[in-house]
């Protein structure tokens, strides 16, 4: 019904296109890593694991809406989720660093005043869902519970490195300095004549533009008087570039 209904459908349901979501099966039967079985084939493994976690739904909901058991349910999820980490591997790679051509215009001046900038990186908080047996977790105002999530995008909105699982009380700063000290993580250390943009949560120091303390930042900062000094200019230019971040978060979100 879904492969053969509308796109509006697809959407509302696995936060998908049709067109797009035959494209990720088709990419991972060519991968190998989802087989059809006797009588759940890869799209409605897909499916099941797209609603549940575009919805966050319990399986109890997609038991009703697949017709398969809660057993059912969960070991396909879980397939599809190891499938979903190889994918993500393949997909989320750090930049080349070499610069692109970039044809907007005032997206062209602000990349001729931060020459060296090759990503934005920020960490933004995501909802989790914790293990009562998992009592050492700190949520983040009334009990509720969020992961840091670290991320770094290129200037055309794409995900080049990213690392969750932070509880949402550390600061930025501090997942950033763990996750560059751990080599198992591989973090992309930018080369030294390149840098990443980032808000005044991190140190401005090599590899990392922040921009000025204690001066107008935010974007709406300056909605209503424009920047007057060479700091309020140079903060105003950097909000706009590394703002690609932000609108990139919330696409994801």
């Amino acid at each position: 019904e879904l492969l053969r209904g509308s796109d509006r459908q697809c959407i509302e349901l696995m936060r998908m296109s049709r067109e797009a979501c035959v494209r990720l099966c088709t990419h991972f039967r060519h991968k190998f890593w989802l087989h059809d079985s006797r009588h759940v084939s890869v799209e409605e493994k897909m499916a099941m694991f797209l609603t549940i976690i575009g919805h966050n739904e319990r399986h109890v909901v997609i038991k009703r809406r697949f017709q398969h058991s809660s057993q059912t349910i969960h070991k396909y999820f879980h397939e599809v989720l190891v499938a979903m980490m190889t994918f993500a591997r393949e997909m989320i790679v750090p930049s080349t660093f070499d610069p692109k051509p970039d044809n907007s215009g005032a997206h062209k001046s602000l990349r001729r005043i931060f020459k060296g900038a090759v990503d934005a990186l920020d960490g933004t908080l995501v909802h989790a869902i914790i293990p009562s047996s998992q009592t050492v977790y700190r949520g983040r105002g009334k009990g509720k519970c969020y992961q840091n999530v670290l991320g770094i995008y290129d200037f055309n909105m794409i995900f080049t490195f990213v690392y969750a699982g932070w509880e949402g009380v550390a600061y930025d700063s501090r997942v950033l300095t763990e996750v560059m000290a751990t080599p198992s993580n591989n973090f992309p250390f930018p080369p030294p004549s390149k840098y990443y943009l980032c808000d005044a949560a991190y140190t401005n120091t090599r590899g990392f533009m922040a921009p000025y303390r204690n001066v107008r930042y935010w974007l709406g900062d300056f909605r209503r008087r424009r920047a007057m000094t060479k700091e309020e200019k140079f903060n105003h230019a950097h909000a706009k570039l590394r703002n690609v971040i932000e609108c990139a978060y919330g696409v994801l979100k």
